[in-house]
This record gives structure tokens, sequence and C-alpha cells, in this order.
């Protein structure tokens, strides 16, 4: 997984390649999908990530991430809270800004890939990417009463769901 921060280059073929690359695997694992995240949610995650309620196990970057996209997909019209959140506070923001290279599980990836290729992400509305998505489903979450544990919830049943899935 790479460390380091970020930024995204201003010119658009530079952010295409980002894009692109951010869709493929960046650990050559696949059950996981890059993403980049917007540093804000990213630093408000790393505090959910070094929580002291965050042991045994340890739930990493991926799971937490991927739990925060199940949470909001398991609210009703998923869509219509993430692309309000991306039509109004997405697009007020420095659109150069920082971002993170993580990593989401696939099952979470299938769900914002849909939400890529739906209606509302094509002319004439604005195209959002994997990203925007990503950092959308963060913040939303993060904004749920009682988050914190709401999320170490989700990431532990998707765990589960994913062995289950894996038995013979």
């Amino acid at each position: 997984m790479n460390t380091e921060y970020r930024p995204i280059p201003s010119s658009s073929s530079a952010h295409k390649a980002a894009t692109h690359r951010s869709a493929a695997s960046s650990t050559g694992c696949e059950e996981t999908v890059g993403t980049l995240v917007w540093l804000e949610e990213f630093h408000q995650l790393d505090q959910l990530f070094n929580h002291h309620h965050n042991c045994s196990p340890k739930l990493r970057h991926p799971d937490l991430i991927s739990a925060c996209i199940a949470r909001v997909f398991a609210q009703p019209e998923p869509a219509k809270h993430i692309f309000s959140f991306l039509h109004t506070r997405m697009v007020l923001r420095d659109q150069c800004m920082p971002r993170r290279q993580e990593e989401i599980w696939r099952a979470q990836y299938v769900l914002l890939l849909a939400l890529q290729k739906s209606e509302m992400n094509r002319h004439p509305h604005p195209r959002f990417d994997l990203g925007q998505f990503t950092t959308a489903c963060i913040a939303l979450a993060l904004l749920e009463d009682g988050a914190q544990s709401k999320i170490f919830e989700q990431a532990r049943r998707n765990i589960a769901e994913r062995a289950i899935s894996h038995l013979p």
C-alpha cells in the first residue's frame, strides 16, 4: 500500500491516468481495488484506525473504507444521498487537492462501479470518478450517529461475509 500523499496533477491527461490506475489492483491482490481518498476524509478515517476500540482484530483501512461504503448502501436510496453529496459538497472543493491512494474490497467496488455507470453520472450531469464516490461514502458514513461503532461493526460483518464466501 502506498503511504505517501499524492497531489492530483492539474492536466486532464495526467488526471485520467491517475484515475485509471486507481481502479486497478495496486497490490496484485484481486480481492481489492485501488481508489483515491480525499485527505479530509482520510484523516477522519485514520482517527478510527488509531482509536483504542479498533483492536482484536485491528481493522485496516480497506476494511474501514469498505465498511463506510457498505453502511451508505445499507440506507434507503443510497444513490440519492451519494449524488447529493457529490453535487452539493464535492463540486465546491478544489479538484486539485491531494488525495491518498487506498484500497477497497471488490464487493464494495462493484457497488461504486454501478454508480459510475449510472445515468446520474452521464451527460448532462457532471462525471465523478471512483475516488469521489469513495470519499462521499466515507463522509456520509462518518456523519451517522454512532458512526464509530457502526463502522467497526460493519467492517467485522464484511470480514465474516468474505470468509463465508471463500468456504469450499
